[in-house]
């Protein structure tokens, strides 16, 4: 049998990614959080429930997980050259970078929804995720 994907409305996405962030200090070093903290937002979140099944802890941690790499795939459009990112339109593809586009896409498809669609999520996602610190030796 199919496993049929878990269905997420924005208020509840939203609701998730704000308990996460006023309980950042549980977070691991490398911006994971324990079960613990994942049964907490489901039983946060139930309050916004409004389709489909009421969100467990591990429906939680898929679902930081699945944004996780969201980021990662803003994050790496946001470093291309000419391109300009827009949180209402993504990628911001006109015809002139439509041929960059498609080459990028080609190699990483998880790309291809931000061509012209933003993602809601991406500023309050930011401040999820650990400061990497570069130390650099002064002479």
């Amino acid at each position: 049998m199919p496993i049929t994907p878990t269905v997420w409305v924005s208020s509840e996405e939203s609701a998730f990614i704000q308990y996460l962030l006023d309980h950042i200090a549980e977070a691991g070093d490398n911006g994971s959080f324990k079960k613990q903290t994942f049964e907490a937002a489901a039983t946060h979140i139930a309050q916004f429930h409004q389709c489909d099944a009421v969100k467990t802890a591990k429906m939680c941690q898929n679902k930081y997980g699945t944004m996780h790499k969201l980021y990662r795939v803003v994050s790496a459009i946001r470093e291309v050259s000419g391109w300009t990112w827009s949180d209402n339109t993504g990628a911001s593809i006109t015809e002139e970078t439509a041929s960059t586009w498609d080459d990028y896409v080609a190699h990483h498809p998880e790309a291809k929804p931000f061509h012209n669609q933003g993602w809601p999520h991406l500023h309050h996602f930011e401040l999820l995720m650990p400061f990497l610190v570069t130390w650099v030796k002064l002479d």
